[in-house]
């Protein structure tokens, strides 16, 4: 199961280095404001890395459910946004990436708090390490 979110970490880092690499193409085709491509891009590939660290640490089945809403999302929001940038709506550019950059928000939150965050229990209290 690890490697699953391991998996999904590192396509979700490729895409957003391609998105980097073909940036003036995609906002074009998008008619996206540069500011919000960068915003959601960076997202995305910090959402990626939450996901290997988590992947690499727990791993637990029951949070799959949160990466296949998400990539189901994108493909819902993927679709809205070609069919919006065909019609040449600047909606499209706003439709994919501001649910990128706020479902990779919303992933990488899960991912780091609560039961899924640090453990900070093993520390002592009066900020002296364990050694």
């Amino acid at each position: 199961m690890k490697f699953g979110f391991v998996a999904d970490g590192v396509v979700k880092m490729l895409v957003a280095v391609a998105l980097c690499a073909f940036l003036p193409a995609v906002e074009s085709f998008l008619l996206a404001p540069r500011w919000l491509a960068i915003a959601a891009i960076v997202l995305l590939f910090l959402s990626g890395a939450t996901e290997i660290s988590y992947g690499a640490r727990k791993g637990q089945k029951s949070y799959v459910k949160y990466l296949a809403i998400f990539d189901s999302l994108w493909v819902v929001s993927t679709i809205m946004a070609v069919i919006f940038a065909v019609v040449d709506s600047p909606a499209a550019g706003y439709v994919w990436f501001g649910f990128m950059g706020l479902g990779s928000l919303g992933i990488a939150v899960i991912f780091t708090t609560g039961a899924n965050g640090p453990d900070f229990a093993d520390e002592p209290s009066d900020g002296t390490s364990i050694e």
